[in-house]
Formats: C-alpha cells, sequence, structure tokens
C-alpha cells in the first residue's frame, strides 16, 4: 500500500524543514532503514530513512525548497500504485479548491481549536492573530490528510503566482477569503506600487531556515538581555611560546582556542557566578562547565559544545573540539551537539580581527570575544625597572555579559583572571 512521506519533527522548535538531498529517485527501491532523503533543521543536516519497503513513486518537494512540518513531500509504494490516489486518500486532494458554499444557518456553536488539524506553523498564527477557529472550518487544507498549512491561511496558491508574476508585496493586500485569506482576486485589485526600484537585483533567497534562524535568536538574545561589555589586551608572548613546546610532545595538536577553552573553564570555576543562566525567574549556576565555539559553518553560524570540560584533559579538549569543528562546517552535527552550553567562545584571530563585540547565545548569560594578536608598543618595564616602549604581540579579548545576573565587578574579575592564565599560560594546567 503507498505511504505518503512527510516532512518530519525533528526538534521541539522545528516548524519548517529545507529539503536537502534525495537519496533515492523516482522508480527506485527504496528499503526500510535506508536513508531516503536529507533535511536542514536549525543547524544542522539530519539524514531521514525510510520507514517501509517500497519504491519511491512520486517526488513533491524538490531539493533547496522549503515545507511545514507535517506536509506530504514525497509518496512511495509498490510498483504501479498511483501516487496521487494515496494523496487523495490521506486527504491532500488539489491544492487552491473550494469547499461548496453552505446554506445560510443557525450561528454555529464555537469551535475548539484542539479539533482543527493545523501544523505548529499554522496554530501559532492563529493563536498570534487572533483568528477566531470558526472561520476555519470551511478551509481545504493542503496538508498532510487535509491538515491546515500557513500558507493556506495567509494566501491561497493562485494568488501567490500571480502576486507573484504582477510583482504585488502580499505584505501589503487585504484579503477576503476566510481568516483574511488572500485571494487572486485580492491580488489582481491591489494597487500598483509607487515607484518602480530602478535597482539591479544581482540575488534574492528567502530569509529562511537556518539563516532565519539564528536571526531571530540573535535579535531576541540583544533585545531582551541587557548587554554589557569588558575588554581587556592581552599579551600572547608566554602564551605562543607554551603552545609551541606542548605540540612539540602533545599526541593531538593543540590549537590556541583549545587553551582558550581550557583557560576559560579554570576562571568559571573561580568565578562560577558568570556559569549562569536566567530560567523561569530562578538565576541556575551549573556545576557542569559546557563551552561552546562558534564556528562558521556551510549552513551558517554554529557553536558546538564541549561538555564538562572541567572533566577533561587539554588533550581530549583538542581531540574533540578538531572533530566537533570539522563536523560543524559540514553542516554534521547532532543537535544535542551544538545545545546546553553554558559559555561561549568567539574566536576571529585568525581572520586578522582587531576588535569585535559578540552577541550571548541565549540562554547562556555570557559570551568571549577574542581577536587577532598584532604586534603593538606597549610600555613595559625593563630589567632595570625602568619603563620603556617594547613590541610585544597584543591580543584583545571582550567579554559581554547579561547584566541582569552578572555584575559589573564579577565580570571585570573574571576578565582580569583570563588575562593572568593567557600571559601565564601554565597556570591553565594547574
Amino acid at each position: 500500500m503507498a505511504e505518503v512521506v512527510i516532512m518530519p519533527k525533528l526538534g521541539f522548535n522545528m516548524d519548517e524543514g529545507q529539503l536537502v538531498k534525495w537519496h533515492k529517485q523516482v522508480g527506485e527501491k527504496v528499503k526500510k532503514g535506508e536513508v531516503l532523503f536529507e533535511i536542514n533543521t536549525d543547524k544542522t543536516t539530519m539524514p531521514v530513512e525510510a520507514t517501509e519497503d517500497g519504491t519511491l513513486l512520486k517526488i513533491i518537494l524538490e531539493e533547496g525548497a522549503f515545507a511545514e512540518v507535517f506536509t506530504p513531500i514525497a509518496v512511495t509504494g509498490a510498483p504501479g500504485e498511483d501516487p496521487d490516489a494515496a494523496l487523495a486518500s490521506a486527504g491532500q486532494g488539489q491544492a487552491g479548491g473550494s469547499a461548496p458554499a453552505a446554506a445560510p444557518s443557525a450561528p454555529a456553536a464555537p469551535v475548539d481549536m484542539k479539533s482543527l488539524k493545523l501544523t505548529p506553523k499554522a496554530r501559532k498564527l492563529v493563536q498570534d492573530e487572533g483568528i477566531d477557529p470558526a472561520s476555519l472550518t470551511q478551509i481545504k487544507g493542503t496538508g498532510f490528510q487535509g491538515g491546515i498549512t500557513y500558507k493556506d491561511l495567509k494566501a491561497s496558491p493562485l494568488a501567490r503566482r500571480v502576486a507573484q508574476q504582477m510583482g504585488v508585496d502580499l505584505a501589503a493586500v487585504q484579503g477576503t477569503g476566510a481568516a483574511g485569506k488572500i485571494m487572486k482576486a485580492d491580488v489582481e485589485a491591489a494597487p500598483a506600487s509607487a515607484g518602480a526600484d530602478t535597482r539591479q537585483v544581482a540575488s534574492a533567497v528567502p530569509y529562511k531556515g537556518v539563516r532565519r534562524i539564528i536571526g531571530e535568536k540573535l535579535a531576541q538574545s540583544k533585545f531582551t538581555a541587557p548587554h554589557l561589555y569588558f575588554t581587556d589586551a592581552v599579551d600572547t608572548t608566554e602564551l605562543a611560546a607554551f603552545r609551541k613546546r606542548l605540540n612539540e610532545t602533545s599526541e593531538v595538536k593543540i590549537a590556541v582556542s583549545d587553551l582558550l577553552t581550557m583557560a576559560a573553564c579554570k576562571a568559571l570555576k573561580k568565578f562560577p557566578g558568570i556559569n549562569v543562566t536566567l530560567k523561569d525567574d530562578q538565576v541556575v549556576t551549573y556545576k557542569s562547565i559546557n563551552v561552546g565555539t562558534a564556528v562558521a559553518g556551510d549552513n551558517g553560524l554554529v557553536v558546538p559544545v564541549i561538555k564538562n570540560v572541567q572533566n577533561k584533559t587539554l588533550t581530549d579538549v583538542a581531540r574533540e573540539s578538531k572533530d566537533l569543528v570539522a563536523r560543524a562546517r559540514e553542516g554534521r552535527l547532532a543537535p544535542e551537539e551544538y545545545s546546553e552550553g553554558t559559555f561561549s567562545i568567539s574566536n576571529l584571530g585568525m581572520f586578522g580581527i582587531g576588535n569585535f563585540t559578540a552577541i550571548i547565545n541565549a540562554p547562556e548569560s555570557a559570551i568571549l570575544s577574542v581577536s587577532s594578536v598584532r604586534k603593538t608598543p606597549v610600555v613595559a618595564t625593563d630589567e632595570n625597572g625602568e619603563d620603556a616602549i617594547a613590541i610585544r604581540p597584543m591580543m584583545n579579548i571582550q567579554l559581554s555579559v547579561d547584566h541582569r545576573v552578572i555584575d559589573g565587578l564579577l565580570a571585570s574579575q573574571f576578565v582580569e583572571y583570563m588575562k593572568q592564565l593567557l600571559e601565564h599560560p601554565i597556570q591553565i594546567l594547574m
């Protein structure tokens, strides 16, 4: 019997997914447990396995396209089966159809939203905009088994096509359909935009998927947590020499980021008030020191987390970091590998950045930004105790904290201690 394959929900906050790659083509056999396709979730690419043996009969969602969770993306079954019949029996039918007009009747009884088939994104829209559930009963959903999707509520498929052809911004169109749904006639009646835009466009991609998730999380952090910043300069002379000596004998190559992680761990043990989060009106202090390092990968910024650093050696950290960073750049991390961090480090030193300010990786309360090493003239004390100008390899570090839970004195003490550890790196391992 044919089976309708739907976009799976692989995370609590996942409303839609992007189809990255089909591992099978129409007409090819599929075995249960075999990878059928890959999707992008919030920050990683996840393989999805077939749940039944059969043949891939139809692909609905093309590679690179997005779909809400629980909506059909393909059909599998026995060779010769009709995939469209399977979709119809599942309640899919033809998109954009309309229900027969109902005869006038007495006012209907209130409709409980729980009785409606709504995708998570559609349900959120109904709640956010206060849409009357009773107005949705006549909508023919285009989701799995007739489920009502976000697109069903905002605009009909035909209206979207006409808007694209006419260059009409749907955000400026008032819908006349059920629950304010935008119909074809609404688009055709929309006034032309005043003043044509003459700028030439090189490309336009939807602001959605990973890029949108990153943007929304950063905006939430920036405008929810009052950020406070503390900056200092570190002389890296001893740090560079210490790392060189370590790598002469270490079985795993030690990176500067590994020493930063270990130094942050030691500083967090000394100042546990930095290793906190604000959760349900409580300031939670963690025993676990889970340090994340921001990595720019193919799917945007991701922060793989080394967990329980307080129980690991420098070699352990170096080995684990190398593996996590490599897979982060390929978008191959599992969700648990970039979650549950308690402190983050954003290191742009390798890109020659002299100074920058990092946004806190919520729900954490602090993040350390690390800039490039630059030869800088500084005032140093010579062997005779006299001040003199010397050239030193200097590196700026800046701590961003959530001022709701971390005071300025504590933050400044943390930065001062980090500077001490990095300028006397043997202390990191003591």
